[in-house]
């Protein structure tokens, strides 16, 4: 019937036909009042419309990008200190009976330590940091034979002996760990160790803190890793005991990851498609930020305590999350809290100038993201995770293409953590200062994320990855060239390394999500951080004991292991310009 018989009808007649009432009444009932979301399939579906509507790249998601943002200073601070708070001072053996003996005019360990020349071939030699002269020290000191300069009668042909005791040399460090508990000579690894138990509690709380945000919220698990942050941070300032010092350093890291990554996902999980990457790769800008402000505080408190104080005390600013980090609207509304998460929408909308569905189509939504959540809930049970993630496991290795391209990309990222953290390390190999060289480890990082932005778009992932693990193994490599002397031209080397391993880091991190079916995304993921984990506890080991080699010795290593990365990501299919595969079947349908 037409809109002008319509009029006609209700102007001819004072009451409706009873017949054309109720077809009027059954056609509205068969048309679907929410047919714009037909298409809708998914709870994510749901919320982004939800999003749209809202605003998804506004005022307030910007304001949410500062506020999660800003923890990656503190977890900065704390996954770099170890290179001022365990650095090595230059040492040599402490004699006890040469105390008494202070002259201006002569070295004593010209008589009492062995001279060695430099072990990376360099024109300078250098004191002994393990042995000294095994001579009768206390009877020589009493006798009265060492009261005046030169000693012409000591014998020259004399055994050497392992340190008991050292001396530091204070210039450059007041205190360190290596000072306090002698983690020199034989107990150098344990040195080493102090980056590496760090690292296992970052992959920990990766681990344990993510499962944990997912049941009991973002914003609950964010505020208790604040709070234990910041407790076990500053009770490391105050530990008196070797095993005490890495166990709080532990949970410094698990905490930590806690903190990071929860704060991670909220931001992701309240932004829109279209900002998504680029908040996605500013996120890392302010560990960057961290990065930079490290060397600068370090250089003016040198005592490891202090410092170590000073780098936690200011985490303290993390408590006022519990005012400013509101819950994640996206987890509300899948765990049922509908009022909670539509209040934080409101407040998203208002502040972006946006506005909520109608009543009728947030009701709606809210029952789409509410009944896919049930279905996930009912799928899930906590063995059936424990199943699904080793029958996950195995799906990445089971057929041909996903084999090789896994364990392709778990290489790259292990090469790509180890050699960030390995270069960042390296400075004393190279007779660099450490404040310089990790200065610049992080200011070359904010750069490297924005070469990234746009080499992706023009050149994709496969050569972006290539390319970029081979320009840095070829920098690494070409430190071989170089004599120790030329440090600026080392550290210029080193930087340049750095620069490019940064921008691979932000590469392999979006490849490795790109080149695995939906179903076992996560897991996929999830096992390349692992790996990267593992490089980054190897690098200290590296830095520390085959420098002690030959300086050239770490950076050859970090290049060589660059370079295969690179070639092996030839290997690789480009990802950037196809639809994401949804079964392993379409992995296996391709050339590669």
């Amino acid at each position: 019937m037409s809109k002008d018989s319509e009029t006609k009808v209700d102007v001819t007649r004072n009451e409706p036909d009873p017949d054309e009432a109720e077809v009027t009444k059954a056609a509205l009932l068969l048309k679907d009042p929410h047919e714009k979301y037909a298409h809708i399939s998914s709870s994510s579906e749901a919320f982004e419309v939800i999003l749209q509507s809202v605003g998804g790249n506004g005022r307030w998601q910007w304001q949410m990008f500062f506020i999660t943002s800003f923890c990656g200073v503190f977890t900065a601070f704390h996954n770099l200190a170890a290179a001022f708070l365990a650095a090595t001072p230059d040492h040599w053996c402490h004699i006890a009976e040469l105390d008494r003996f202070n002259s201006s005019s002569f070295d004593y360990r010209n008589i009492s330590i062995p001279w060695v020349t430099d072990p990376d071939g360099g024109s300078e030699g250098r004191y002994s940091s393990c042995e000294y002269y095994d001579r009768d020290w206390e009877g020589l000191a009493s006798s009265g034979a060492l009261d005046n300069p030169p000693f012409p009668d000591l014998p020259a042909n004399v055994s050497t002996k392992g340190c008991e005791e050292w001396t530091f040399d204070h210039s450059i460090y007041k205190t360190t760990v290596v000072e306090e508990w002698e983690l020199v000579c034989n107990m150098r690894y344990l040195m080493s160790t102090v980056q590496s138990i760090y690292m296992a509690g970052v992959l920990i709380g990766a681990v344990a803190l993510s499962e944990l945000s997912d049941k009991f919220g973002r914003r609950t698990i964010s505020l208790w890793s604040a709070v234990g942050f910041l407790l076990s941070s500053v009770a490391v300032s105050f530990t008196t005991h070797y095993v005490a010092f890495i166990v709080l350093r532990f949970f410094v890291a698990a905490f930590g990851s806690g903190l990071f990554l929860p704060c991670f996902v909220l931001l992701m999980e309240v932004v829109g498609p279209e900002a998504r990457t680029i908040m996605g790769m500013l996120f890392q800008a302010f560990f960057s930020v961290g990065f930079m402000l490290l060397p600068f505080i370090a250089y003016f408190v040198r005592e490891w305590r202090n410092l170590q104080l000073c780098i936690s005390v200011s985490s303290a600013l993390l408590l006022s999350y519990y005012w400013i980090l509101p819950e994640s609207p996206r987890w509300l509304i899948l765990q049922g809290r509908y009022d909670e998460a539509v209040k934080v929408l409101s407040a998203a909308a208002k502040t972006n100038g946006g506005c909520l569905p109608e009543t009728e189509d947030m009701d709606y939504l809210l029952g789409k993201m509410k009944n896919g959540c049930e279905k996930k809930k009912e799928a899930e049970s906590f063995f059936s995770k424990i199943i699904g993630a080793c029958k996950g496991f195995m799906t990445l290795l089971r057929t041909p293409n996903m084999r090789r391209r896994c364990l392709i990309i778990f290489f790259a990222w292990f090469v790509v953590s180890m050699v960030y953290y390995g270069l960042t390390f390296s400075g004393g190999n190279i007779n660099a200062s450490i404040y310089l060289m990790v200065f610049f480890s992080g200011a070359v990082e904010i750069p490297s994320y924005l070469l990234v932005v746009w080499t992706l778009k023009v050149y994709g992932r496969r050569l972006n990855l290539c390319a970029l693990f081979i320009i840095c193994g070829t920098a690494c490599l070409l430190i071989l060239a170089v004599p120790k002397e030329q440090v600026w031209l080392n550290l210029t080397l080193a930087t340049v390394g750095k620069f490019f391993n940064s921008s691979a880091f932000a590469v392999a991190y979006i490849f490795s999500a790109e080149l695995v079916p939906t179903g076992v995304r996560n897991i996929s993921v999830g096992t390349s951080s692992m790996c990267a984990r593992i490089g980054s506890g190897i690098a200290p080991f590296i830095v520390d004991l085959m420098g002690d080699l030959h300086y050239t010795l770490p950076s050859t290593v970090f290049g060589l292991l660059s370079v295969s990365a690179g070639l092996l990501a030839l290997l690789l299919p480009e990802t950037s310009k196809i639809r994401l595969p949804e079964t392993v079947d379409e992995v296996e349908a391709l050339p590669r």
